[in-house]
């Protein structure tokens, strides 16, 4: 075999004028190497276009046809935000974020404070914010400090407004007509996105699983079943390294119901906290590997099937979404602000972390809240049930006199009587955290794996 490659065959000659004689030769192994390298090239071609189409069937379609006022304007929210977001800066203002300027849909900066007495910033005086920074309107937010959703609640102990029974989802039945207004806290047979779940060494801990995925892989195989939420939820973000007592446990350790391990953590974007703002963070998300004995059903309770997904560049100020989470179950929100940057406070160290380019959303409708404490890890969709988001921080707080939200309509307004928000939530994009974690979400469309 090893002359067979090595050898040469003669395929022509011819005489030259001064008598000799040319020879050419056909090599095998030229040829083999030649073929090999050809094949390689169409493998990777076909690779290549195959995943780009099928990337292009399952996320969104553009919706704008002009992105360059977006880039001009999230470059000076940049240079607003690491002047006046910088530690020590402010004890008022917890984050700047891109927003619509009230019905013209002029883009505008947002500046969200928060109630503490005092100067805007450290020296500030009597001054205030500025109407406007390099041509593009400023506008000042009230809103309470984000933090991030995990539910502490004493083991055991039942909390206020859960169910008493057990609220198991029937896959043959479909889902109850109601909404959930206590989410699903207990123990599920088969598992589905946006109930109970969270590290078992999560010790009177609760969040929620957000959803389904699989990891990117270059070869093809069979492709495992991955649970999605944030790192605060799958990881004691106490220990320095991951072990293999990272179990999953469904419901979370902190319900009083009981609880069984479901899964392994595997892979887990690491929280910076109390650093520099030019080190941020840009997502908060974990994925663990779903046991292959443990049911398991690709459906949001009142959403359903996720249907593709939506890139960063392409969520709209003002549009409509959804979410499933443990603690107040299906809610609908607005996004009101996108590239926001902020600081998001961890109760459980008492440390805060900064985090770059997210998303606001305020409750809408009928929901005083988007979200509340145990909601964090529920995946944020659109109204075509296209990923949007990643649940992580936001606030529950709520003014006591309010029985309906209020809707924001950002105007220009002076930093002592802002417009306010409450009741909402922060979201990683979930591009953000699909490139992080290198993973795909497990599509159905219509309805179908």
């Amino acid at each position: 075999m090893f002359i067979l490659i090595l050898a040469r065959i003669r395929m022509w000659s011819y005489p030259t004028a001064d008598g000799g004689t040319v020879t050419y030769y056909f090599n095998e192994m030229t040829a083999l190497i030649g073929l090999l390298l050809l094949a390689w090239l169409v493998w990777l071609g076909w690779l290549l276009i195959s995943r780009y189409l099928r990337h292009r069937t399952v996320r969104r379609p553009p919706r704008r046809r002009d992105y360059r006022p977006l880039r001009r304007v999230v470059k000076m929210k940049n240079e607003l935000s690491a002047r006046y977001l910088r530690p020590g800066f402010s004890g008022k203002i917890h984050a700047v974020g891109i927003g619509l300027l009230g019905v013209a849909e002029e883009l505008c900066i947002q500046v969200f404070v928060n109630d503490t007495p005092g100067e805007i910033w450290t020296g500030a005086g009597a001054a205030t914010l500025p109407n406007s920074y390099r041509g593009v309107p400023v506008i000042v937010i009230g809103m309470p400090v984000a933090g991030f959703l995990s539910e502490s609640t004493a083991s055991g102990v039942k909390e206020p407004g859960a169910s008493n029974g057990a609220t198991v989802v029937n896959l043959d039945k479909g889902f109850p007509a109601s909404t959930f207004p206590n989410g699903i806290r207990e123990y599920q047979d088969v598992i589905v996105g946006g109930i109970s779940g969270a590290n078992t060494n999560l010790a009177g801990q609760s969040g929620t699983i957000g959803y389904f995925c699989t990891r990117k892989s270059k070869l093809p195989r069979r492709k495992e079943i991955h649970l999605l939420s944030n790192s605060h939820v799958f990881v004691d973000l106490r220990k320095a390294s991951v072990d293999d007592g990272d179990l999953i446990t469904q419901p979370s350790p902190g319900e009083p119901a009981s609880n069984r391990p479901i899964g392994v953590l595997v892979d887990f974007a690491p929280l910076k906290f109390d650093g520099d703002i030019k080190d941020p963070n840009h997502v908060d998300a974990a994925i663990a590997r779903l046991w292959g004995p443990q049911r398991h059903n690709p459906t949001i309770p009142m959403i359903g099937g996720i249907q593709g997904y939506v890139r960063k560049k392409e969520i709209e100020l003002g549009e409509i979404v959804r979410k499933f989470g443990r603690t107040t179950g299906y809610t609908e929100g607005r996004v009101c602000s996108i590239y926001l940057d902020i600081w998001i406070r961890y109760d459980r160290t008492g440390q805060s972390a900064f985090f770059k380019n997210q998303v606001l959303i305020e409750p809408t409708g009928a929901h005083v809240k988007f979200v509340s404490k145990g909601d964090s890890g529920s995946l944020v969709v659109d109204a075509e049930k296209n990923a949007l988001g990643l649940i992580f921080g936001g606030t529950s707080e709520i003014p006591v006199s309010d029985a309906t939200p209020a809707p924001v309509s950002p105007v220009r307004a002076h930093p002592a009587e802002p417009k306010r928000i409450e009741g909402y939530g922060i979201a990683n994009p979930i591009t953000d955290v699909m490139d992080k974690l290198k993973i795909e979400l497990l599509i159905t469309p219509n309805g179908k794996l």
